[in-house]
Parts: C-alpha cells; structure tokens; sequence
C-alpha cells in the first residue's frame, strides 16, 4: 500500500511542478508512514518555494547517488526561492540541489534511533544562497554541503545530541563564501569538515562536549583566509588545518584528553595558534614563507609514553616562534627558523 502510494505522489509531483514555470510557485507536500519515495522538480519560477515532509522511517525525499545511478535529487532552479525538506523519523534520506541566485535551501533530520543512519547532501550553484542542514537526535548520521560557481554563499551543519557516527562536511568554490559546521553533544566517531577555495574564505569548525573519537578538519588554498577549529570536552580528540596562500590567519582550540592538532601554512601574511590543554597531548605546526608567526602552548598531563610533543617549523621571512608546556610529563620542543 506504502508502495503504490509513493509512486502515484512521485508521478503527481514531477508532473505538477515539471510544468511550473510561472513566477511564485509552490509545492507543500506531505508524507506519513514508511518506505515513501518523493521527487519535486521545480523550474523557471521565481519567488518559488518547496516544502516536504516526511514522517516515519525509510523515507526519500530525492534519491542519492548509488553504484549504478547518479540519483535524482529534488531539483528547484529558480531565484529568490526557497526550499526546505522536514523529515523526522529513521533511517531516512534527503537530496536536494538548488541553482540560481539569492536561494535558501534547508534539510532537516531528527528522531532516526535506529542504528541505521540518516543521510542529507544540498548542493547549491549560484550566489547570494544559504543552505543549512541540522540533524538531531539521531543514531548514524552524514550531513553534505556543495556549494560552487557562484560568491557570498552561506553553508552550515548543524548535529547535535547523535550518537555511533556522525560526519559532517562542506566545500565551497568562488568568492566571499562562508561555512560552519556545529558538533555538540554527540557520540563515539564524530568527525568535522570544511573546505573552501577562494577569496574572502572564512571557515570554522565546532565541536563541544563530544566523546571518544574526535576529529576536526579544515582546509582554504587562496586569498583572505581565516580559519578556526574549536574542540571542548573532547576525548581521542584530533585537529587539523590546512591554508596555503594570501592572508592566512588559523586558530585550533582542544580542550581533553589524547589530542593532537597539526596547523600548515603555505604562503603570505600567515599567523597561526593552537592551544591545547589537558591529557597527552601533541602538535605540528609548519609555515613556510612570508609575515609568519606561530604561537603553541600545551598545557599539562602526558603519559602512556610520556607524550607532550610541539615540533614548529618555520621557514621564510619574518618569523616569531612562541612554545609553552607546562606540568606535564615527556615534554619535547623542537622550534626550526631558517
């Protein structure tokens, strides 16, 4: 019954909204039960907006790509439009693709228990567009964010009180595009994201409060770069963070337990921090060439083998190093200026 029911609203919706080309259309659909399929391909309208709603468990709102098929996302190419997909329950599936400017795309997933996991990709081409996808109180969840071709883009994740595996991700080409992605309270492998290329990049990573595992990860390549890795209360713990050219700027924050962070720069007015406090601690820091500054400090415990490492390598022109350990075990600095 699921099953013929999902078929016939697939059929209606594409037909429906296939033909919407009028300014200010709009699609509301909802959804109750299990094993639905739904698709919305909205194009040529302006002012437009999407809304679907899904509750219950194996539900799709799009398709994502698998071995054999790229998938059929919900599609809306439009401007000054919005689309949003609601889905609360478990083991669901969103994918969206929005292009066209000054566009708001959100996904939203929470109440998947199941140890079968929740997944949403949004991918947006165009400029002046937010997307924003929060999951919620779920078991296994993967949140993906595309945004490209366009500039002064917006693209956050949002996940909080998951558990098992939790991965977050967000790459954005073009000009004066922000991203954040937002971990808290979460369980066991819990993993981060960010990459950006391009001008007036910002970027920045959150994770408060998680357990176990632990990792974040954050990479720019060109222009007004900044950067920023926040962890606290995490346990296994890691950090990383890549820049490579114009005005680098990198901040790493760590608060508990094995840690680790490793900070590159490549080139221009780089600076960089880390400051990492409480267990074994370990860090990496490497620049390479113009403005430099590096500043690292470590802050206490070690153990197992005696931990507590820096290592800071600095290569071209201007220079600072600034190192600090205190009361912990193997403490070992290494600072290289060339």
């Amino acid at each position: 019954m699921y099953a013929r029911k999902s078929l016939l609203s697939l059929a209606v919706l594409v037909a429906m909204s296939g033909a919407a080309m009028a300014d200010n259309s709009t699609v509301n659909t909802a959804q109750d039960g299990s094993s639905n399929i739904l698709n919305v391909d909205q194009q040529g309208a302006s002012g437009s907006t999407v809304n679907i709603n899904q509750n219950g468990g194996r539900n799709n709102a799009g398709s994502l790509p698998g071995f054999f098929s790229a998938g059929t996302p919900v599609s809306q190419t439009a401007t000054n439009s919005t689309l949003n997909i609601n889905q609360d329950g478990f083991y669901n599936s969103a994918a969206a693709k929005q292009a066209g400017n000054n566009n708001t795309a959100a996904i939203s997933q929470t109440g998947g228990g199941s140890p079968l996991g929740q997944v949403a990709t949004l991918d947006q081409s165009g400029s002046y567009s937010t997307a924003t996808i929060g999951q919620d109180g779920n078991s296994r969840t993967s949140a993906s964010i595309t945004q490209g071709g366009g500039s002064n883009n917006t693209a956050s994740t949002s996940q909080s009180g998951n558990s098992t595996i939790i991965g977050a991700s967000i790459t954005q080409s073009g000009s004066y595009n922000l991203a954040g992605v937002s971990q808290q309270n979460n369980n066991n492998t819990v993993t981060g994201g960010v990459a950006q290329a391009g001008n007036g990049n910002t970027g920045s990573v959150s994770q408060q409060y998680n357990h176990n595992l632990v990792t974040a990860n954050l990479q720019q390549t060109g222009n007004n770069n900044l950067g920023s890795i926040q962890q606290t209360g995490t346990s296994y713990s890691s950090a990383s963070a890549k820049q490579r050219g114009d005005f680098n700027t990198a901040s790493l924050y760590q608060n508990g337990s094995t840690l680790s962070a490793d900070v590159q720069q490549r080139g221009n007015n780089n600076y960089a921090s880390s400051n990492q406090t409480g267990s074994l601690n370990e860090e990496t820091l490497l620049q390479n060439g113009n403005n430099n500054r590096a500043v690292v400090s470590q802050s206490g415990n070690g153990g197992f083998l005696a931990a507590n490492v820096v290592g800071l390598t600095q290569t071209g022109n201007n220079m600072t190093a600034n190192v600090t350990q205190t009361g912990g075990s193997g403490n070992v600095a290494a600072i290289y200026q060339h």
